[in-house]
C-alpha cells in the first residue's frame, strides 16, 4: 500500500527542499533522500528522532538531512524556507489539523502534499479503528477544503495538496 503512495508522491516537483512532517521512522524519509533532496524530517517523538539521526548519519553528516523534535503544529522554519511539504501517514495522529496544515503550508514555498489512511485501510495498513480514520479523515478534507486544498481519494489512502505558485 505504501508503494501506491510513494509511486503517486514520485509525480509531484518537490523542488530542492523538504520539510517531512511526522517523519517517525524514515521510510519515506530515505525516499526523499533518495531523490537527492535535503530534508527536514519533523517528528514529536524523541526516539523516532534519535533514531533518524543516527540511521542516517551520513547524510547529517553530509547537511542533506536535519531531524528535529517538533508538533506539526508550530514548525521551526521561517515563512517559505522549504520548498515543499510532505507528509506520509501521520495524519491522523495529529491533534490540531488546521493548525497543522496552516504550518505546512507557510514553511513551503510551492508545495504541499498530504497522504493518509481512509477507513478501508483499518487493519490492512495500520492498527487504528475504522472509526476513528474515519473521524479523522472527515475532519482533515473538511479543514483542507475550506483552506483550498484539493482532495483525491484511492481505496485504502487519501492525498491532500495545495500548490502555492
Amino acid at each position: 500500500m505504501i508503494e501506491e503512495i510513494v509511486k503517486d508522491l514520485e509525480d509531484f516537483d518537490l523542488g530542492h527542499t523538504v520539510v517531512e512532517v511526522g517523519a517517525g521512522y524514515g521510510n519515506t524519509t530515505l525516499l526523499l533522500l533518495r531523490r537527492g533532496l535535503e530534508v527536514c524530517a519533523i517528528d514529536i517523538d524523541p526516539g523516532a528522532i534519535s533514531y533518524l539521526r543516527s540511521a542516517f548519519r551520513d547524510f547529517v553528516k553530509a547537511g542533506l538531512l536535519k531531524a528535529i523534535l517538533a508538533p506539526a503544529e508550530s514548525l521551526p522554519f521561517r515563512d517559505g524556507e522549504c520548498d515543499s511539504a510532505v507528509s506520509v501517514a501521520a495524519l491522523h495522529h495529529i491533534k490540531n489539523v488546521a493548525a497543522a496544515l496552516k504550518e505546512m503550508e507557510r514553511v513551503a514555498k510551492r508545495l504541499v502534499v498530504v497522504y493518509d489512511w481512509t477507513p478501508e485501510s483499518a487493519g490492512v495498513t495500520n492498527p487504528h479503528s475504522a472509526w476513528e480514520l474515519e473521524k479523522k479523515m472527515r475532519e482533515a478534507v473538511a479543514v483542507a477544503e475550506a483552506l483550498g486544498y484539493t482532495l483525491v481519494r484511492e481505496s485504502l489512502w487519501y492525498r491532500l495538496t495545495k500548490r502555492k505558485s
